[in-house]
């Protein structure tokens, strides 16, 4: 009788686990359809638009195909555009009704079930949008999935920034993600993390910007390049006709740094510089403090 049971239990307890196994292994695949806006520029709602579709295929057990068709969009994608076969995932950011903070609605439709979950988050800035933990994205895309928001659109309270201070003797892409500043021309440049970001010059051109890192942990060199075309705004010290000249044929501007202590960046930037009535390459020294 007690071999029995114990038996019994043993085959429940294998086949309790089995099914747990299956549940985790569980994979998904996503269509994926990028942002609905219309309160940001075309080339930041690319690279939002990048960053959901890069944190997405990061996700384990997630298959993503890319249906986007711009930047972003204007409205909500058709339902007629929706597959049976996949879940579709897009994301609306917009300005909140106070103008300074933002907030954005994620959106997982289900056409298999004729459903559609939401989840709706705010926060300070838009900036706090990039530089949003990649995990939490990934668990706000699982509760939608799993169904834990039961149909309804629910809203989270601002998510809390992790602090990304350096380690001694070590620096990553992760440990830089902020926003500094520091350069007479320059508002402020934001650092995300994966190695990517932006610059904001004060006349309201916008840069897009790679960071890489040497190998060599004892003095080791942060490089930030420019991304994308030359724009004549990204060199404010020329006058505005040779600007705009130089900047078809501009090699992209790049800045070789350093991390000393209280994070402080330091080194020197290659760009385009005054030269009597043209202009020359050359380097100028530049520091950037992190403020946040």
């Amino acid at each position: 009788m007690r071999k029995s049971l114990i038996k019994k239990v043993f085959a429940f307890t294998f086949l309790f686990s089995l099914i747990s196994l299956f549940v985790a292994a569980q994979s998904y695949n996503i269509d994926y359809y990028g942002i609905v806006s219309s309160d940001i520029e075309p080339n930041m709602a690319k690279m939002t638009s990048d960053l959901y579709y890069t944190q997405l295929s990061e996700i384990n057990n997630f298959s993503i195909t890319d249906k986007r068709t711009a930047a972003s969009m204007t409205q909500s994608p058709s339902v007629d555009s929706y597959s049976a076969l996949a879940l579709s995932f897009y994301a609306e950011i917009a300005k909140d009704s106070d103008g300074a903070s933002w907030k954005t609605t994620l959106h997982v439709v289900d056409k298999s079930k004729n459903e559609e979950h939401t989840l709706t988050r705010q926060y300070d800035s838009f900036y706090k949008i990039l530089m949003e933990p990649k995990s939490a994205l990934q668990d706000s895309i699982r509760k939608l999935i799993e169904n834990n928001a039961s149909g309804q659109g629910i809203t989270e309270a601002p998510i809390k920034q992790e602090e990304s201070a350096p380690k001694a003797n070590k620096v990553s892409t992760e440990s830089l993600s902020g926003t500094w500043k520091g350069e007479e021309n320059i508002d402020k440049i934001v650092i995300l993390r994966g190695g990517r970001g932006f610059v904001i010059f004060n006349n309201g051109a916008s840069m897009n910007i790679t960071i890489s890192l040497s190998d060599n942990q004892d003095s080791q060199q942060i490089l930030v390049t420019q991304s994308g075309r030359s724009n004549a705004s990204y060199y404010p010290d020329l006058p505005r006709t040779i600007a705009l000249s130089a900047a078809v044929t501009a090699d992209p501007i790049q800045w070789t740094l350093v991390l000393s202590e209280n994070n402080r960046l330091t080194g020197y930037k290659k760009t385009l510089l005054p030269s009597e009535d043209s202009y020359k390459i050359g380097t100028v020294q530049v520091e950037w403090n992190k403020i946040n």
